[in-house]
């Protein structure tokens, strides 16, 4: 069987999306209980403590807006990290 492929030669995968859950940590990831998988799992949580109303899809504005560090010091934007990101991942927090 062939794979398919990308422009740039390499395996196509699940299209990740950013799930910001309970308001302080953003994800990439392909779905909602992803998210709160990787959330429960970061934060050494039982998944069912995650209330899944606590996760949302990150999208519009939100993903454009300029991240900046506490001297000020541009980051990038959600987007951008997204884009970067290869795997289900931890994108950044507020906390």
């Amino acid at each position: 069987m062939i794979e398919q492929m990308t422009l740039d030669g390499q395996p196509i995968v699940k299209q990740l999306r950013v799930f910001v859950v309970e308001d302080n940590d953003y994800y990439a990831a392909i779905d909602a209980d992803e998210a709160i998988r990787l959330h429960a799992e970061i934060n050494e949580r039982d998944v069912d403590d995650v209330d899944a109303a606590d996760c949302q899809e990150v999208v519009n504005d939100l993903l454009d807006k300029p991240w900046a560090d506490e001297d000020g010091a541009p980051l990038g934007t959600l987007r951008q990290w997204l884009s970067d990101a290869k795997d289900p991942e931890w994108l950044s927090g507020t906390e």
